[in-house]
């Protein structure tokens, strides 16, 4: 409702009282379900918009690390076969934001994840597998991909990704759901291009759905928050099969810790003993560097063995 300004219609004691700026805020936020007062004891937390919210569930804002565990199934299916699991993934993508040289508010996601393929009953590592569809006894390439890093453009307060280059922006992210306590924002990603040892364009859907707690609109720490991950692609390099039918389906569940303390304890003494370097996020981001995939570590893993035999 609009006050009156004509000290003319009233008497100056009957005139309506004139809502403070404020005062207009706090009703807006109580409109909107977010607390206007702090908890006895506790300083007033700041506010977040939805697109600081989103951007902050992937990691803090402050530039601190963030480490995401892993863990899920892959597949294999083959239409007119009964699917069935190949083998586990655990590990994690330790991660943090980095701003973009230059800018005004945007950021690039610099992170490096690894994930082990373990057996599928045991969930131990494992370094060979007897693949079901050809009988061969394969070695095992686990994920290794550093860098894995993105970039966010600051629009009039949203975050728009972005080629790591800035060239090229894939236009705004939709609106999220609400399910309860939760804000849930979805990715749905179909990668098509070119790829190194492969006679077809690498054809694959990665699918996101982000679970973030409403809370976090006002915590300053790094909130809790959980993703689902569903992958459909082509049969692994290492596992020998490019001219066999069928594709892999990945699905795994991934949850923010508080720290890289809370990982499990093999996957903890496995990277400290043998891949040290995967236990905090990249400092900086190169923007010419391209991201490492399965794919590419493996070629270029195949490459460094086939030019150490050559000398």
């Amino acid at each position: 409702m609009n006050a009156i300004d004509d000290s003319s219609v009233w008497p100056r004691e009957e005139q309506p009282m004139r809502v403070p700026k404020l005062l207009k805020t706090l009703l807006w936020m109580m409109a909107c379900g977010l607390p206007v007062l702090p908890a006895a004891g506790q300083e007033a937390a700041a506010t977040k918009s939805l697109e600081q919210l989103r951007l902050s569930a992937y990691a803090q804002l402050d530039g601190s690390e963030s480490v995401f565990h892993i863990k899920g199934t892959a597949y294999g299916f083959v239409v007119g076969e009964r699917p069935s699991p190949l083998f586990g993934l655990e590990g994690y993508n330790v991660r943090r934001l980095v701003p973009v040289p230059g800018s005004d508010g945007s950021y690039y996601l610099a992170s490096r994840e690894i994930l082990f393929y373990t057996d599928a009953k045991t969930g131990e590592p494992i370094e060979r597998w007897d693949n079901p569809y050809t009988g061969e006894n394969v070695e095992v390439f686990h994920i290794q991909n550093d860098p894995v890093n993105f970039r966010f453009n600051e629009k009039d307060g949203a975050y728009i990704g972005a080629s790591l280059d800035g060239s090229r922006e894939y236009g705004p992210s939709p609106p999220p759901e609400e399910f309860g306590d939760y804000y849930v924002w979805h990715a749905d990603v179909f990668p098509f291009y070119p790829l190194l040892g492969w006679e077809q364009n690498y054809t694959a859907g990665e699918l996101f759905d982000f679970y973030v707690p409403k809370s976090g609109l006002t915590d300053d720490g790094p909130f809790e928050t959980m993703v689902s991950w569903t992958r459909v692609g082509p049969w692994l390099p290492w596992m020998l099969m490019q001219d066999h039918d069928g594709m892999m389906v990945y699905h795994a569940r991934s949850r923010r810790l508080a720290g890289w303390d809370e990982l499990p304890e093999w996957v903890r003494e496995r990277v400290s003993n043998d891949h040290p370097e995967y236990r905090h996020a990249p400092e900086s981001v190169d923007p010419a560097v391209r991201n490492v995939t399965s794919f590419s570590f493996y070629y270029g893993e195949m490459k460094k063995r086939a030019s150490a035999e050559g000398g």
